[in-house]
């Protein structure tokens, strides 16, 4: 996990020393709340534009989900590669295509669970000056999830719930 925080810190340095209005901070979150349970997703992000329209970004947070029968608490990493179609007056769909490494800490369940992500979240965007308001719908990829015990799961996935559906703000430095 020490590595995982080094890593945001240098690149996070590495993008606030350059400037020149070519790089951005901001991040995602969701709240959520239904019959099954709660969740709050916050995912703080730094990023550069590395093309007309194309960014790379990092994205370091937690996920809290607070089920009926249970409780999760998640950590993860996420780099990502995001695309920009402007479509009207600046507004337009964006995609992110993304590897995510996550550390879940179960309520009553001994071993860590460890899932990777590799897929693309659907969304839209309204640039407002140097703000962006941003969202990203769904989820569309492919899974891995180690229990600790036994065989690791796979599995290709379309998801559309509460944390799939986060709302962010990205400002231009």
């Amino acid at each position: 996990m020490k590595k995982w925080l080094f890593l945001a810190a240098a690149l996070l340095g590495c993008l606030v020393a350059r400037g020149q209005n070519r790089y951005y901070i901001g991040g995602d979150i969701s709240l959520g709340a239904s019959s099954s349970g709660t969740s709050v997703v916050v995912y703080p992000e730094v990023g550069t534009r590395i093309a007309n329209n194309l960014y790379l970004g990092l994205a370091a947070g937690f996920d809290w989900n607070n089920y009926s029968s249970r409780s999760d608490f998640t950590m993860g990493l996420i780099p990502h590669l995001r695309g920009y179609l402007p479509l009207y007056q600046g507004f337009g769909l964006s995609a992110d295509t993304f590897f995510s490494a996550r550390f879940t800490r179960r309520e009553g369940y001994e071993p860590l669970i460890k899932t990777f992500q590799l897929g693309l979240r659907p969304g839209i965007f309204i640039p407002l000056g140097g703000v962006t308001i941003s969202t990203q719908i769904g989820f569309f990829g492919w899974t891995r999830t180690d229990y600790g015990i036994g065989s690791p799961t796979s599995h290709w996935a379309a998801r559309l719930e509460a944390r799939d559906i986060l709302i962010g703000v990205l400002v231009s430095l």
